[in-house]
């Protein structure tokens, strides 16, 4: 069945290493688009930061999916089309039990970055946001509103390996738990990933899932990557993202997305 939406992750996949995206690729991806295939960017970042780096793309007002699929906004309008999160309640429970343990945590709210206090991480991750956090002391524990997302922060695979299992025994069947790259565990609602996301566009334009193509290289794309006609991970992707994707393609620094959209749609 002939493709009719691109889904395209950005840390890894499309940006460089350097968080750029090269001129070769924008130029493929616009004339994709001028072609008629619908440019989807489904990215794990906070909305303020996604729609910097969609602008560099230059694709007018189209939908753009950011904090893994718990928000899809239109890139220009700021337009919300579907927002999504935890419950205050359960987002509390999840960052007292963080508290309890030590845990560093990080919370989301209408696209603002909260802490309870400095913790010394906020240098090393400003590369993937576009704000900085809001400091708010035992407020932070008790949030009164939907939270998008919390995100845990260790440079230690154990730990972060140990905070996963916390969160998925403590909050079985209310929150789905994922590593999204660097030192990052991050806690959704439950069902909310990429795919759904990908998923609802395409339901409101008649398109079926075997009409995507997807490119991702980490665990939050694996559920859209499994879910697309044609998926590829970028060679330098995680294993699971490997496994999950029908093929894979040339690296992030090669343009790997550019090269294949190239070949195969143009």
């Amino acid at each position: 069945m002939a493709v009719r939406l691109v889904a395209i992750d950005l840390d890894g996949t499309l940006l460089h290493d350097d968080m750029t995206i090269s001129d070769y690729s924008r130029n493929v991806i616009r004339k994709a688009q001028s072609q008629g295939y619908e440019i989807v960017v489904a990215t794990g970042r906070m909305w303020d930061s996604a729609r910097k780096k969609a602008e560099t793309l230059h694709l007018g007002n189209v939908p753009l999916i950011c904090y893994t699929g718990a928000w899809i906004m239109m890139s220009e309008t700021g337009e919300p089309v579907r927002q999504d999160g935890l419950s205050p309640d359960l987002a509390s429970e999840i960052l007292l039990e963080s508290k309890r343990r030590g845990w560093n945590a990080t919370s989301f709210m209408d696209d603002v970055i909260y802490m309870d206090k400095p913790n010394g991480t906020e240098e090393k991750y400003q590369k993937y946001r576009s704000k900085k956090p809001v400091y708010i002391g035992a407020e932070f524990y008790h949030p009164d509103k939907l939270v998008t997302r919390i995100v845990f922060a260790d440079p230690s695979l154990e730990k972060r390996l140990a905070i996963r299992q916390v969160v998925e025994e403590k909050f079985k069947g209310q929150v789905d738990v994922v590593f999204p790259g660097d030192d990052f565990v991050d806690v959704h609602k439950k069902g909310i990933n990429k795919a759904a996301a990908v998923r609802f566009l395409c339901d409101k334009k008649g398109i079926t899932p075997e009409e995507v193509m997807a490119f991702g290289n980490t665990e939050n794309d694996v559920p859209l990557l499994q879910m697309a006609g044609l998926s590829y991970a970028v060679s330098n992707a995680d294993k699971v993202a490997k496994e999950a994707a029908r093929a894979i393609c040339p690296s992030n620094e090669e343009d790997g997305v550019a090269k294949t959209i190239e070949k195969v749609l143009l």
